[in-house]
């Protein structure tokens, strides 16, 4: 096999360069070859894993969800996939966590080595153009964590979130979009609108596994007096609460959000900004095979 190793070398501690050096002696030694992949930016980076697609028999991508995002976003446009291992190291590493993919260096390699493919569920917008490999979210508390300042974060713990949280609510910053799938068409506002591909949430459990569809939360309507509900949510992720007027759980295949009022809004994609509303949103199904660890369903389908 002969893999592209794909970093960013500037992201996280900046020793990615020499996770990739490690991996690639790794995989000479099983009898494999590889080349380092790397880009200045974004568009370059997708430009080049196109590419990729056609001269590489797999590629390993180094980092978290924004990564990862990055690779699928490529597979999409070049309408191919190869065989992807995934090296968790980046800030937000959901995607791995489900799939049971180890931060071990030595352990994520050798489930490479293993060759192991199971072939999993993202999402795409844009006419397929973008994938969702993790999340997607918008609404005004969507935003805290781009408000929170290390200072803030040190002196006040996690308990920095819910204060930003309780002021969002005190400012009455809701978007009014129109929420359309198979089941459900209403127009809402939406505080905070979270879509996932997988039941995990910085690595919380949140919602029962269902990897055929997405996992949709969304807190609307708010008041003052539903304070501790957006409390809970805030601490623990989890709007299971279907009776609750505030809160709204959703299983789509298929998703449509269009905006209600004149000023844009913005999604947050793999925990980076994405475009504006509308979207229409799709689960692929099976689309991106990765190397992942032999589970009992995957003997039982056989």
């Amino acid at each position: 096999m002969h893999y592209a190793i794909f970093y960013n070398p500037t992201a996280g501690r900046g020793n990615n360069e020499d996770t990739a050096k490690k991996i690639a002696t790794k995989l000479k030694a099983a009898g494999h070859t590889s080349e380092p992949l790397t880009a200045p930016n974004p568009k370059k980076a997708v430009e080049k894993i196109c590419q990729a697609v056609t001269e590489y028999d797999g590629l390993i991508s180094i980092g978290g969800d924004g990564t990862l995002n990055l690779v699928a976003t490529a597979f999409l446009q070049a309408k191919k996939t190869i065989p992807l291992g995934i090296i968790p190291g980046g800030t937000i590493n959901n995607f791995a966590k489900r799939w049971q993919i180890p931060h071990d260096l030595d352990a994520a390699v050798n489930l490479i080595l293993d060759q192991h493919l199971k072939q999993v569920g993202i999402g795409a917008c844009q006419d397929r153009q973008k994938a969702i490999v993790s999340s997607l979210t918008f609404g005004s508390l969507a935003d805290i964590s781009n408000q929170v300042r290390q200072s803030e974060k040190r002196k006040f713990g996690l308990l920095i979130y819910p204060l930003k949280g309780i002021k969002q609510i005190s400012q009455k910053a809701s978007y009014k979009v129109q929420v359309q799938t198979e089941d459900f068409n209403e127009k809402i506002k939406v505080w905070i609108f979270l879509l996932t591909t997988t039941h995990l949430v910085g690595g919380i459990d949140y919602v029962p596994s269902s990897p055929h569809a997405f996992h949709v939360s969304i807190l609307h309507n708010m008041r003052l007096g539903k304070l501790f509900q957006l409390l809970f949510f805030v601490l623990t992720g989890n709007l299971r609460q279907k009776k609750a007027h505030t809160l709204t759980y959703l299983k789509p295949k298929k998703i449509k959000l269009t905006p209600l009022e004149k000023k844009q809004i913005y999604s947050r994609i793999d925990g980076d900004k994405g475009p504006a509303l509308p979207l229409t949103i799709e689960f692929l199904d099976g689309f991106l095979p990765i190397y992942a660890k032999k589970t009992q369903d995957d003997t039982s389908s056989k």
